[in-house]
């Protein structure tokens, strides 16, 4: 046996249990902000569709209008109006292009900060299972090794070797 290859493992199963659900509760957290974001995306695509629609309907009649106006068959007053419409279309696109980004950055933020959680504890976990593995504190052939001390920090052992 060589120094530092493990001799033995002692188990304390409730902290290495207690990080993996943790870790794995991040990450379903994760999974469920990714599913989030692709349900904002639907909406977002439907909406903005709806809105542009809506945008080129009411450019189409302001122009229609236009054409009208400056031929005398209709008053001013309807250009505006149809003006003031198309302006109305457009900011909601806007504000809901503005709210979409918002809310995406948002629910990206959050998954990614879940997804570093749960890696952050999956360390954790592992460097706990490293801990509770006893390695060699020398080479040579080991006849026995006797458990003398256990406690939260660790265990302590004597290592008999053959001469």
């Amino acid at each position: 046996m060589e120094e530092g290859e493990p001799l033995a493992r002692y188990t304390d199963p409730a902290p290495l249990e207690d990080l993996e659900a943790q870790a794995q509760a991040k990450r379903e957290e994760a999974q469920r902000l990714e599913g989030e974001i692709r349900a904002l995306e639907e909406r977002f695509r439907a909406e903005r569709e709806a809105l542009e629609r809506e945008r080129a309907r009411a450019r189409e009649e302001r122009d229609r209008l236009r054409y009208l106006v400056s031929q005398g068959a209709e008053p001013a007053l309807r250009l505006a109006e149809a003006e003031g419409r198309l302006e109305e279309a457009e900011g909601r696109l806007r504000k809901l292009v503005l709210d979409y980004t918002t809310q995406r950055a948002r629910l990206e933020e959050s998954a990614r900060e879940a997804r570093l959680e749960a890696a952050r504890l999956d360390r954790r976990r592992e460097r706990e299972a490293e801990r509770q593995l006893v390695r060699a504190p020398v080479s040579g052939r080991v006849a026995e090794v006797k458990v003398r001390d256990l406690t939260p920090k660790g265990v302590t052992v004597e290592v008999v070797l053959v001469q």
